[in-house]
């Protein structure tokens, strides 16, 4: 799996679940959701792709939290590693739980500089309450952020993240 892969959400009833495990899905981790939904990271292969496209444009709009959720749970299963979703707007969103026990928050737009009020709307959907973080702005290949980040004590990460105590037992087994 390429680091730099975009997350993509879909919406795949338990029917069908079993039809793309055998098409080669690959299950990562489950995380309990919010009433009785179930929020599963998992890596499609390429010719899965469409056939989920095609499928999640007959179900319901992925909500920023739903975005976030999983942008968090691929981040900590993974330290070291950007987790980026794109929006529909052209805002995208980048989480890195950092190897050096540092949280980053970056969201972005290219060509002009995202809102405050974007910023705020990101904060607000965050999975789980944040602690108060300054936030700095900058630009990269004409890509105009603005990103704050923060740390998490090992209790916040085993508790409260979605998916994180799932990184915490892949990082100590090897």
């Amino acid at each position: 799996m390429n680091p730099n892969d975009e997350t993509r959400i879909y919406t795949i009833h338990w029917s069908d679940l079993g039809k793309y495990l055998k098409a080669g899905m690959r299950m990562i981790t489950m995380m309990p959701g919010p009433v009785a939904q179930t929020t599963m990271l998992a890596i499609v292969p390429d010719e899965l792709v469409a056939d989920l496209e095609k499928q999640s444009k007959r179900k319901r709009r992925v909500s920023l939290k739903d975005i976030l959720v999983d942008l968090v749970g691929w981040a900590a299963w993974k330290p070291g590693d950007v987790k980026r979703a794109k929006l529909s707007g052209g805002m995208g969103i980048d989480v890195i739980c950092g190897i050096d026990g540092m949280w980053r928050l970056q969201i972005w737009r290219e060509g002009a500089p995202p809102s405050i009020k974007e910023w705020e709307t990101v904060l607000k959907s965050w999975p789980e309450p944040l602690p108060e973080f300054p936030y700095k702005r900058f630009t990269h290949n004409n890509r105009h952020y603005l990103r704050g980040e923060w740390k998490i004590t090992n209790e916040q990460i085993s508790g409260n993240l979605p998916g994180a105590s799932d990184a915490n037992a892949e990082g100590s087994d090897g």
